[in-house]
């Protein structure tokens, strides 16, 4: 079964990229959507990540990094250009829906570049009061009136909403171009999903077949991420058709590829 990570980060660490590729190996993974964040979560920014991309062009698949307030739909349009096949969008200066921002999804969709949004409480891993970050921007149904403006947009959800599971999961029952993942810290979010159970949330016939997989971790962690995410479909009985959307497919078609 091919494995594709739909949510990774390049971090600004000693020999970073090498121990990702390798583990990438390792676990089976065919290849990774990557972004780079820049120094407020100890990554790389946007130019350290076409040089990886470049170092590794069958490895990695590009997510340029945007951040609402502060870039323009020229540079989603540069980016494009530059090879990057689709987008991470965090910390919004005003709510995702915010109609000034309009012109950003715009041309995203335009460029047929899905998007990974970012979805409840954000850890920087450098202290940043004075960036007055709010969750409350990156509210999962902030989703919702993007998907209705831009049909043919594919987005995720990422980590279904963090503490907004319910919200999270509504939205991608509702629209048919939105999906998400469940990545996250084995100690974060996760553990609370899976002591409740995922079909709390996922109940409807076919929930699966909206999820993505990804990890969202530091490199070390990933095995136990996809252990985690394996063992979650084997307690659940969901059948192999339904693994291989999660695991590859449904990431392939939001990207337009096979």
């Amino acid at each position: 079964m091919r494995i594709i990570d739909s949510h990774t980060h390049l971090f600004n660490h000693p020999n970073y990229l090498d121990n990702l590729i390798q583990t990438m190996d390792d676990c089976g993974i065919e290849k990774c959507c990557i972004s780079g964040l820049g120094k407020l979560f100890m990554c790389v920014d946007n130019g350290g990540l076409q040089a990886a991309i470049d170092k590794y062009p069958n490895k990695l698949i590009g997510a340029f990094y945007i951040r609402p307030g502060k870039n323009e739909p020229k540079d989603i349009k540069e980016a494009y250009e530059s090879g990057f096949k689709m987008l991470k969008v965090t910390l919004p200066h005003k709510a995702y829906d915010d109609p000034s921002y309009f012109p950003l999804w715009e041309k995203a969709q335009e460029l047929k570049m899905p998007i990974l949004f970012h979805t409840g409480v954000v850890t920087t891993l450098k202290k940043a009061p004075e960036e007055r970050i709010s969750s409350w921007f990156m509210h999962p149904m902030r989703i919702e009136p993007i998907a209705n403006a831009f049909p043919d947009l594919n987005m995720i959800i990422a980590h279904l909403g963090v503490h907004w599971n319910d919200d999270a999961a509504e939205v991608i029952r509702m629209k048919p171009n939105v999906y998400a993942d469940l990545s996250g810290a084995p100690t974060g979010w996760r553990v609370r999903v899976d002591r409740i159970g995922i079909t709390h949330w996922l109940w409807w016939p076919g929930a699966f077949k909206k999820v993505v997989f990804g990890s969202d971790v530091i490199f070390n962690q990933i095995p136990q991420i996809l252990a985690e995410d394996k063992a979650r479909l084997n307690k659940y009985n969901v059948d192999q058709k339904t693994r291989e959307l999660i695991f590859a497919k449904n990431i392939l078609k939001i990207l337009g590829e096979k």
